[in-house]
Parts: C-alpha cells; structure tokens; sequence
C-alpha cells in the first residue's frame, strides 16, 4: 500500500516538473523574441543584449543544467544577429556593448551552471542520508532487565528474551557463545585444552 502511494507522488511530481519546464522554456522562449524585437527596434549604441543575461538566470529554475547552457547559447546567437540586424551603423559603443552583453550571459551562465549541480549534489546527498536514517534502527530510552534471567520488559508489559527484544529492535543478529569467566564458573572441572582436545 505504502509502495503504491510512494509511486504515484512521483508519478504527480514527474508531471508537475514536466509541465512546470514547459512553461520555464515557453517562457523563456517569449522573452527572448521580446527582448530581440526591442533590440531590433533601438539604435545599435543602447546595450539591451544584457537583459538576456535574466534568461539564463530564469533557466536556474529548469531541472535539466544542460537547459542554462543551451539559453545562454541561443541569446548569444540572438546578440550577434541583433548587431547584423539593427539599424545604424556599427561603431565602437555598438561593438563594445555587444561584447559586454555576451561577456554577462556568459558569466551569469558559468556561475547559474555550477551553482546549480552544486545544488544537485546537496540534494543527492541528503536523499542519500534520509535513506540511510530510514535504515537506521536503534535502541532508546531505559530498559527493565530482570536480575536473574535478563528478561527485558517492554512497553506491554510483556517479559521476554534480550536476544528477542534487540532483534525486534535493531538491525542486530544474536549469536550465542559463553565468556571465559562464565566458562570457569559453570564448568570448573573441565578446561579449555579439554574442550579443545575433543
């Protein structure tokens, strides 16, 4: 039951993320043609190519890293095209903002990418350490053990075995064996060699 509810909220968050990229890309998408048609539409001096450097920033948002890249990748070609496309002359302002633009998508995407798989990597390691804690079983708290038997009471009420106690309790294997001490004072007239010997 617990499997079948655990598949399905990954099942509902795999479609929201699919849905929510679509919108970020389509997103994205619109306001890069908006901002290419305001760079077309204003003389080549003004430097709007660094409003392209918010799309790669928007991008962080995706779920795939690779996605900042291929932003930051589009808007440059968009920056170059602007520069061809625009009218007016080429001077150096028109240039020098050109390059200035590239320089900030390209900035902005390097530090979004790694920023991002570091992001990835904390979210690895603390899924891992959530599975490792859901495996972790251990003891708490004080435990009534009888002098004569070591028989442990637990919440109940119930006597029963330590060994059956610790292994309902923990990950433990309860294996039996008899101490020297132990040997010597339930065996006195047998040694070790004996017992060895045999």
């Amino acid at each position: 039951m617990a499997g079948g509810k655990t598949a399905t909220a990954q099942e509902s968050h795999l479609m929201r993320t699919k849905i929510d990229f679509r919108l970020l890309a389509g997103g994205t998408a619109v306001l890069a043609c908006c901002i290419f048609a305001l760079a077309l539409l204003l003389p080549l001096g003004v430097a709007v190519g660094v409003l392209y450097t918010t799309l790669v920033l928007l991008a962080m948002w995706s779920p795939h890293r690779r996605f900042i890249l291929l932003v930051a990748a589009v808007v440059s070609v968009l920056t170059v095209l602007d520069f061809f496309l625009s009218p007016g002359e080429a001077n150096w302002m028109a240039i020098s903002n050109r390059l200035l633009s590239l320089f900030t998508i390209w900035i902005a995407a390097v530090l979004s990418f790694l920023l991002k798989r570091d992001q990835e990597g904390r979210e690895r390691l603390i899924l891992d350490l959530q599975g490792s804690l859901d495996h972790i079983k251990t003891l708490r708290g004080l435990l009534s053990l009888c002098v004569s038997c070591k028989k442990v009471r637990n919440g109940q009420g119930y006597w029963k075995s330590l060994d059956a106690y610790v292994s309902e309790r923990s990950e433990a294997q309860i294996t039996h064996g008899i101490c020297p001490d132990c040997f010597t004072h339930y065996y006195p007239k047998t040694t070790e060699t004996d017992v060895l010997a045999k």
